[in-house]
């Protein structure tokens, strides 16, 4: 009797290894599935059906964290091929979103978020989009959940960029890339790459736009990723047409073309056609151009407003330049709804442009002079835009070689959580040995537990920090920034604040090169450091921009701060650089006013008037410091 139960007891032992065996196997299988989907792995349509097919056999129910991971693929590949699979696909993550599952985790939330952000993109809901993946941002950051910070600042990035917001775009683009190359995910990091192309091809740098794009299509070459080869052959014309040479574009676009005809892509054939009209009508092909925009129209909808806007806008042109003026407005004014309705500034000017001239030709004056004013007033917003102290970002050229050593922090803890999940994952198919093992395995719990919290801290002060100049980044020097003039407003003490930036950077970059630019701002690093020491008052706010916070300190005694900066610099600069560079900075210095009618409200507007200073001092010649004027302009 006894030996039976030895016997029943060793049976239920092996019974209970097997299942655990069997589950641990699916586990193993499901998880290379999930990581070839966030690897960004190259899959056709047919492939990612049968995988999430196969993950929905793998995955129980109970299995909360690999559950999670298939219910966000799902919301991802949905269809999205007509309008109405794009409200559904809208419809059924806001549903997940309005309802959320009592144990969703803060990552599965944010992800499903983006992936209704990405759905109200493509149904043209621009704003919603942009709040949702601005909200995603900061609960990324919130979580420290790196994969999904570079997640949303890509997504974001590439609807600024595309909305003409290229200052932002390019901010949130390379920090993308950062941390797709930290994290060692190449696919994506050449998705995010190519949208930094893009932006700079729509800046209006085709050149360095081109540059990225072949460096993107050799690597889809060795790859054999013809998918995406097509979707950078295609983006290479949209930059030749912009340099003008529109055979060469022509020549790109019939390329992606007849692959897209070939595998029966449909809208995507649609889309070359119109630029390949594009190229035609620079050439003054007009029979041809009309043919491929007659076939486009055939398939392109209004209810696809970026591709519908430019189908229309060169259809227009068309009819415009074969003078058939009345059809040429008709065409106009469809594509300015859709403009209009994308949010497409740019895409307006250009229409207005052409409208004005439509309308001349059609003896309808005051109209032609109307469309002619808001193309004027909209060309002028689009170009104070372009030339906000910012855009001194857009100076800022990718630079791959820095990136593995910059986020080896981010790397390692990255890592560290990686080895915890699966020491966690091991410790639950295998309860009865941690029963055995209970106090082993708390030691090793205790000690990842330390490490994390450990590169935690790391990672908190690498979003802080500048990764050139290692000095505190835009957000954290303007944090700091608030705290001191909140701090000056209540003790009613005095606060000063210095805006300073290189002189003539673009100048060192173009005669000297990208790496003596970046040790030319390292040079004022050092001697921001030389001067005040590691007080973390001194950030890095944008391109060759700087920001000083001198708390306690009045306006004569910031302004002789400001010049001895300057000497500091120019010594630092003879000292490290080639000499015959010769380093000079412009500054603005302003102090805080705590009272009257010119007070400042917030550290906005003493920020603004010290900026102001600062052009000042650039347009009395540069290499000046100049006081900020009592209120701010």
């Amino acid at each position: 009797m006894l030996q039976r139960l030895y016997i029943l007891i060793l049976s239920s032992l092996l019974l209970s290894l097997t299942l655990n065996l069997a589950f641990a196997e699916d586990k193993s299988q499901a998880d290379k599935i999930i990581a070839q989907f966030e690897n960004g792995d190259p899959m056709v349509h047919g492939e990612i059906a049968q995988k999430l097919a196969l993950l929905r056999q793998l995955v129980s129910k109970d299995d909360a964290l690999r559950m999670e991971k298939l219910k966000a693929l799902e919301c991802w590949n949905q269809a999205a091929d007509s309008d109405a699979a794009i409200k559904k696909a809208i419809s059924n993550s806001a549903q997940v979103l309005d309802n959320p599952p009592p144990s969703a985790s803060t990552h599965y939330l944010i992800d499903m978020t983006l992936c209704n952000a990405w759905f109200l993109q493509m149904d043209g809901d621009i704003n919603a989009a942009m709040a949702a993946y601005t909200q995603s941002i900061k609960r990324a950051y919130d979580t420290e959940d790196i994969k999904l910070i570079a997640d949303s600042r890509s997504l974001r990035g590439a609807l600024y960029s595309y909305i003409g917001d290229f200052t932002s775009a390019l901010n949130d683009l390379v920090t993308a890339q950062d941390l797709y190359e930290s994290l060692n995910l190449t696919s994506w990091a050449n998705i995010n790459l190519a949208d930094i192309a893009n932006s700079f091809r729509r800046y209006g740098d085709p050149q360095s736009a081109i540059r990225y794009y072949k460096k993107l299509k050799d690597l889809y070459e060795k790859n054999g990723n013809e998918l995406q080869l097509i979707y950078v052959t295609t983006d290479m014309g949209l930059a030749l047409d912009e340099l003008g040479e529109h055979q060469q574009a022509i020549d790109n676009f019939l390329i992606s073309y007849k692959y897209q005809k070939d595998h029966k892509l449909t809208m995507e054939a649609a889309v070359s056609a119109t630029n390949i009209a594009y190229s035609l009508l620079k050439l003054n092909r007009l029979n041809e151009a009309e043919r491929y925009l007659v076939e486009a129209d055939k398939v392109i909808s209004d209810q696809d407003p970026a591709a519908y806007s430019f189908m229309k806008l060169f259809m227009g042109e068309v009819k415009f330049k074969k003078a058939q003026f009345a059809e040429a407005l008709i065409e106009l004014e469809e594509a300015e709804k859709a403009f209009v309705a994308e949010q497409n500034e740019r895409g307006q000017a250009q229409l207005l442009q052409l409208k004005s001239e439509v309308l001349s030709s059609l003896n309808d004056m005051p109209a032609a002079y109307a469309a002619l004013e808001q193309y004027v007033t909209l060309t002028k917003k689009i170009d104070n835009n372009s030339l906000t102290s910012q855009t001194n970002e857009l100076k800022v050229k990718f630079d791959t070689s820095r990136i593995e050593l910059e986020n080896k922090r981010l790397l390692e803890n990255q890592s560290h959580k990686e080895q915890e999940m699966a020491l966690l994952e091991r410790n639950k198919s295998l309860q009865y040995i941690i029963l055995l093992l209970t106090g082993f395995s708390l030691a090793i719990v205790s000690i990842f537990a330390y490490k994390l919290v450990h590169r935690n801290r790391e990672l908190q002060t690498v979003a802080l920090t500048d990764h050139l100049t290692k000095l505190p980044n835009r957000r954290h020097i303007y944090s700091k920034a608030e705290a001191f003039f909140l701090q000056a407003i209540k003790q009613r003490s005095p606060f000063s604040v210095i805006i300073f930036d290189a002189d003539h950077f673009k100048k060192i970059n173009d005669q000297f090169g990208h790496e003596i630019g970046d040790h030319a701002l390292i040079a004022i690093a050092n001697a921001c450091l030389a001067l005040y020491g590691d007080k973390q008052i001194v950030g890095r706010i944008g391109g060759e921009e700087f920001l000083v916070l001198l708390p306690d300190t009045e306006e004569q005694m910031a302004n002789k701060h400001a010049i001895e900066l300057q000497q500091k610099i120019s010594q630092i600069a003879a000292e490290t650089l080639p000499e015959d560079l010769i380093l000079t900075i412009s500054a603005g210095v302003a102090t805080l006013i705590n009272s009257g009618s010119s007070r400042d409200e917030n550290i906005d507007e003493l920020v603004k008037r010290a900026d102001c200073a600062l052009y000042e001092a650039k347009n009395a010649g540069r290499n000046c410091v100049k006081l900020a004027k009592s209120h701010a302009t």
